[in-house]
């Protein structure tokens, strides 16, 4: 990292901290990995170590790195729960359009579908009747709730995509946090069609596994804008 100008003090945190991104980068840092303290920091970058410290406080906010009293700061690339969840803010603050979000989670859960449906995926079919059995079982609107965005989390896996399950678990959150508690009649009605897209992975039947997920999350859409 090159030594900084002198600059207002917001604008060197600032600095510092998109440099120490793209250290972290450039050097291929793993989750676990030790940064340089905050004395050789202050030096390399040629600025105060108050300076430094707010830049790291700064990265530990977006959870790209955790700081350890009197250990250090670590990378902590593993864990992404904070960034999704800053993007989750965002979305609810901006007023994102549900129908995009919608688009982008149908677009996801048809990739999953079809992928099941090539490799026979045993495992994640055997985990879809598991959470529909618990679904069916259950009296308890809030773990009903939970179980169907389980059942949607679980369709995702099979794409062994990470990068699909992180936004997946995230738009996921955005629909239920907006959706409309169900009555029995539509936790009823979610059950069977939970049943009839797994059947039809079943069956290999991938138009009608698309339609029925198609429709099932059509629906969805339209009980969390109250349309």
């Amino acid at each position: 990292m090159k030594p900084i100008e002198d600059k207002e003090r917001y604008t060197l945190s600032k600095i510092v901290s998109d440099n120490l991104r793209q250290y972290i980068i450039d050097h291929q840092l793993k989750t676990g990995d030790k940064l340089p303290s905050e004395r050789d920091l202050a030096a390399m970058l040629n600025v105060s170590r108050v300076i430094v410290r707010e830049a790291l406080r700064a990265l530990e906010s977006t959870g790209i790195i955790v700081i350890r009293h009197g250990e250090g700061a670590f990378v902590n690339t593993d864990d992404t729960s904070v960034i999704l969840n800053h993007l989750l803010f965002f979305w609810k603050m901006n007023n994102a359009r549900i129908e995009e979000l919608f688009e982008l989670r149908k677009l996801l859960e048809k990739t999953a579908v079809e992928q099941i449906i090539i490799s026979s995926d045993i495992e994640h079919l055997t985990g879809l009747e598991t959470i529909i059995d618990k679904m069916t079982q259950t009296t308890d609107s809030d773990e009903f709730k939970e179980l169907d965005i389980e059942f949607h989390k679980e369709l995702i896996k099979a794409t062994n995509n990470v990068l699909f399950s992180q936004l997946t678990d995230v738009i996921v959150q955005y629909f239920s946090g907006v959706s409309r508690v169900m009555d029995e009649e539509n936790r009823n009605k979610t059950v069977t069609e939970h049943q009839l897209i797994v059947d039809a992975i079943k069956d290999k039947n991938k138009n009608l596994a698309l339609q029925l997920l198609n429709n099932h999350l059509q629906y969805s859409l339209h009980s969390s804008i109250g349309s």
